[in-house]
Protein backbone atom coordinates (compact mmCIF):
# COMPACT_ATOMS: atom_id res chain seq x y z
CA UNK A 1 0.00 0.00 0.00
CA UNK A 2 1.07 3.51 -1.03
CA UNK A 3 2.48 5.30 1.95
CA UNK A 4 1.29 9.24 2.55
CA UNK A 5 4.25 10.66 1.85
CA UNK A 6 4.48 8.62 -1.85
CA UNK A 7 0.82 9.48 -2.40
CA UNK A 8 1.79 13.33 -1.87
CA UNK A 9 4.93 12.81 -3.76
CA UNK A 10 3.20 11.52 -6.88
CA UNK A 11 0.24 13.91 -6.55
CA UNK A 12 2.58 16.26 -6.37
CA UNK A 13 4.69 15.65 -9.15
CA UNK A 14 2.16 14.57 -11.89
CA UNK A 15 0.91 18.14 -11.92
CA UNK A 16 4.03 19.76 -12.56
CA UNK A 17 4.70 17.02 -14.80
CA UNK A 18 1.29 18.40 -16.74
CA UNK A 19 1.60 21.63 -16.40
CA UNK A 20 -1.15 22.09 -14.07
CA UNK A 21 0.89 23.53 -11.29
CA UNK A 22 2.47 26.61 -13.37
CA UNK A 23 5.63 27.99 -12.82
CA UNK A 24 6.32 30.24 -9.86
CA UNK A 25 2.68 28.80 -8.14
CA UNK A 26 3.53 28.51 -4.16
CA UNK A 27 2.19 25.29 -3.14
CA UNK A 28 0.78 25.14 0.17
CA UNK A 29 0.89 22.42 2.06
CA UNK A 30 -2.52 22.56 3.85
CA UNK A 31 -4.58 23.01 0.64
CA UNK A 32 -2.13 20.12 -0.77
CA UNK A 33 -3.14 17.82 2.86
CA UNK A 34 -6.76 18.92 2.50
CA UNK A 35 -7.03 17.71 -1.45
CA UNK A 36 -5.20 14.29 -0.18
CA UNK A 37 -7.30 13.45 2.65
CA UNK A 38 -3.99 13.64 4.53
CA UNK A 39 -1.60 15.06 7.35
CA UNK A 40 0.59 18.29 6.71
CA UNK A 41 3.31 16.07 7.42
CA UNK A 42 3.77 13.83 4.58
CA UNK A 43 2.94 16.60 2.51
CA UNK A 44 5.48 18.58 3.74
CA UNK A 45 8.09 15.61 3.26
CA UNK A 46 6.90 15.47 -0.43
CA UNK A 47 8.18 19.22 -0.50
CA UNK A 48 10.91 19.04 0.72
CA UNK A 49 11.73 15.96 -2.00
CA UNK A 50 11.05 17.96 -4.47
CA UNK A 51 12.93 20.86 -3.79
CA UNK A 52 16.02 18.55 -3.47
CA UNK A 53 15.35 17.39 -7.29
CA UNK A 54 14.92 20.71 -8.27
CA UNK A 55 11.32 20.53 -9.29
CA UNK A 56 10.33 23.22 -6.52
CA UNK A 57 12.16 26.13 -4.94
CA UNK A 58 12.27 27.31 -1.29
CA UNK A 59 12.16 30.58 0.08
CA UNK A 60 12.86 31.82 3.75
CA UNK A 61 10.14 32.99 4.99
CA UNK A 62 8.01 32.32 2.00
CA UNK A 63 7.82 28.79 1.37
CA UNK A 64 8.02 26.41 -1.64
CA UNK A 65 7.29 28.03 -5.05
CA UNK A 66 7.47 25.92 -8.63
CA UNK A 67 10.53 26.70 -9.97
CA UNK A 68 11.11 28.71 -12.49
CA UNK A 69 13.63 28.30 -15.67
CA UNK A 70 15.19 31.34 -17.11
CA UNK A 71 16.04 31.00 -21.10
CA UNK A 72 19.80 30.55 -20.34
CA UNK A 73 18.94 27.46 -17.94
CA UNK A 74 16.85 25.92 -20.55
CA UNK A 75 19.32 26.09 -22.70
CA UNK A 76 21.87 24.30 -20.37
CA UNK A 77 19.35 21.79 -19.79
CA UNK A 78 19.09 20.78 -23.37
CA UNK A 79 22.61 21.46 -24.13
CA UNK A 80 22.90 18.44 -21.47
CA UNK A 81 20.72 16.23 -23.34
CA UNK A 82 22.25 17.05 -26.58
CA UNK A 83 25.53 15.79 -25.25
CA UNK A 84 23.97 12.75 -23.44
CA UNK A 85 21.49 11.96 -26.20
CA UNK A 86 23.68 12.02 -29.31
CA UNK A 87 26.16 9.39 -27.74
CA UNK A 88 23.30 7.14 -26.66
CA UNK A 89 21.63 7.18 -29.72
CA UNK A 90 25.49 7.23 -31.32
CA UNK A 91 25.63 3.41 -29.37
CA UNK A 92 22.28 2.51 -30.17
CA UNK A 93 22.94 2.45 -33.29
CA UNK A 94 25.18 -0.21 -33.61
CA UNK A 95 23.84 -2.42 -30.51
CA UNK A 96 19.66 -2.24 -31.09
CA UNK A 97 18.17 -5.31 -31.29
CA UNK A 98 15.23 -6.35 -33.67
CA UNK A 99 12.82 -6.51 -30.78
CA UNK A 100 13.76 -3.11 -29.74
CA UNK A 101 13.59 -1.74 -33.16
CA UNK A 102 10.16 -3.49 -33.94
CA UNK A 103 9.10 -1.43 -30.02
CA UNK A 104 10.61 1.62 -31.78
CA UNK A 105 8.56 1.22 -34.93
CA UNK A 106 5.34 0.56 -32.99
CA UNK A 107 5.85 3.35 -30.80
CA UNK A 108 6.06 6.04 -34.02
CA UNK A 109 3.28 4.75 -35.58
CA UNK A 110 1.35 5.26 -32.64
CA UNK A 111 2.98 8.56 -32.24
CA UNK A 112 1.77 9.50 -35.96
CA UNK A 113 -1.38 8.12 -35.62
CA UNK A 114 -2.19 11.32 -32.95
CA UNK A 115 -0.87 13.43 -34.97
CA UNK A 116 -0.49 17.12 -34.26
CA UNK A 117 -3.28 17.07 -31.64
CA UNK A 118 -3.55 19.67 -28.77
CA UNK A 119 -5.88 18.23 -26.29
CA UNK A 120 -4.86 17.23 -23.03
CA UNK A 121 -5.44 13.77 -23.69
CA UNK A 122 -3.43 13.92 -26.82
CA UNK A 123 -0.78 15.48 -24.83
CA UNK A 124 -0.60 13.55 -21.99
CA UNK A 125 -0.26 10.41 -24.78
CA UNK A 126 2.29 11.81 -26.51
CA UNK A 127 4.39 12.74 -23.58
CA UNK A 128 4.17 8.91 -22.69
CA UNK A 129 5.04 7.97 -26.04
CA UNK A 130 7.71 10.43 -26.76
CA UNK A 131 9.42 9.60 -23.29
CA UNK A 132 9.05 5.65 -24.15
CA UNK A 133 10.66 6.28 -27.70
CA UNK A 134 13.93 8.19 -26.21
CA UNK A 135 13.78 5.44 -23.32
CA UNK A 136 14.33 2.52 -25.50
CA UNK A 137 17.18 3.82 -27.70
CA UNK A 138 18.75 4.43 -23.98
CA UNK A 139 18.28 1.21 -22.88
CA UNK A 140 19.52 -0.46 -26.75
CA UNK A 141 22.53 1.76 -26.74
CA UNK A 142 23.97 -0.10 -23.19
CA UNK A 143 25.49 3.32 -21.90
CA UNK A 144 23.66 3.05 -18.44
CA UNK A 145 25.19 5.91 -16.60
CA UNK A 146 24.49 8.04 -19.58
CA UNK A 147 20.71 6.50 -19.42
CA UNK A 148 20.40 7.04 -15.80
CA UNK A 149 21.63 11.16 -16.10
CA UNK A 150 19.70 11.69 -19.05
CA UNK A 151 16.69 10.34 -16.82
CA UNK A 152 17.55 13.20 -14.50
CA UNK A 153 17.46 15.98 -17.03
CA UNK A 154 13.98 15.08 -18.71
CA UNK A 155 12.31 14.16 -15.64
CA UNK A 156 11.88 18.34 -15.22
CA UNK A 157 8.88 20.05 -16.19
CA UNK A 158 10.69 22.12 -18.44
CA UNK A 159 11.36 19.27 -20.50
CA UNK A 160 8.24 16.99 -20.08
CA UNK A 161 5.97 19.96 -21.40
CA UNK A 162 8.19 20.75 -24.77
CA UNK A 163 5.02 19.14 -26.83
CA UNK A 164 2.45 21.92 -25.31
CA UNK A 165 4.61 24.37 -27.16
CA UNK A 166 4.45 23.01 -30.24
CA UNK A 167 2.80 24.05 -33.24
CA UNK A 168 1.83 22.27 -36.32
CA UNK A 169 5.64 22.63 -37.72
CA UNK A 170 6.59 21.57 -34.87
CA UNK A 171 5.27 18.66 -34.68
CA UNK A 172 5.97 17.85 -38.19
CA UNK A 173 9.55 18.10 -37.48
CA UNK A 174 9.40 16.30 -34.69
CA UNK A 175 7.72 13.29 -36.15
CA UNK A 176 9.78 13.15 -39.33
CA UNK A 177 13.27 13.08 -37.41
CA UNK A 178 12.19 10.00 -35.67
CA UNK A 179 11.28 8.39 -38.37
CA UNK A 180 15.29 9.40 -39.93
CA UNK A 181 16.30 8.14 -36.72
CA UNK A 182 14.51 5.03 -37.45
CA UNK A 183 16.23 4.72 -40.68
CA UNK A 184 19.45 5.20 -38.83
CA UNK A 185 18.70 2.56 -36.42
CA UNK A 186 18.54 0.19 -39.89
CA UNK A 187 21.45 0.84 -41.28
CA UNK A 188 23.41 0.80 -38.06
CA UNK A 189 24.72 4.05 -39.03
CA UNK A 190 26.23 5.69 -35.63
CA UNK A 191 27.30 9.48 -37.26
CA UNK A 192 23.42 9.75 -39.13
CA UNK A 193 21.85 8.45 -35.88
CA UNK A 194 24.06 11.37 -33.90
CA UNK A 195 23.75 13.92 -36.00
CA UNK A 196 19.58 13.65 -36.43
CA UNK A 197 19.06 12.90 -32.73
CA UNK A 198 21.49 16.37 -32.48
CA UNK A 199 19.14 18.07 -35.32
CA UNK A 200 15.74 16.67 -32.71
CA UNK A 201 17.08 17.82 -29.82
CA UNK A 202 17.72 21.68 -30.74
CA UNK A 203 14.48 21.83 -32.98
CA UNK A 204 13.17 21.15 -29.33
CA UNK A 205 15.05 24.04 -27.44
CA UNK A 206 13.97 26.15 -30.18
CA UNK A 207 10.88 25.33 -29.83
CA UNK A 208 10.63 25.89 -26.15
CA UNK A 209 12.87 29.51 -26.55
CA UNK A 210 9.98 30.18 -29.30
CA UNK A 211 12.38 30.92 -31.75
Amino acid sequence: MQSSASQALAYIRKRLMSGQFAAGTRLREEALARDLGISRTPVREAIRTLVADGFLQFKPNAGAFVAEWSGEEIRQLFDLRTLLESEIAEAAALSMTPAQLAELEEIQARLDRLGAGKGARAIEQRNALNRRFHGVIAEASGRTRLAVALNSAISMPVVQQTFRRYGPQHMRRSLAHHHELLDAFRARDPQWARAVMTAHIRAALAAMLGS
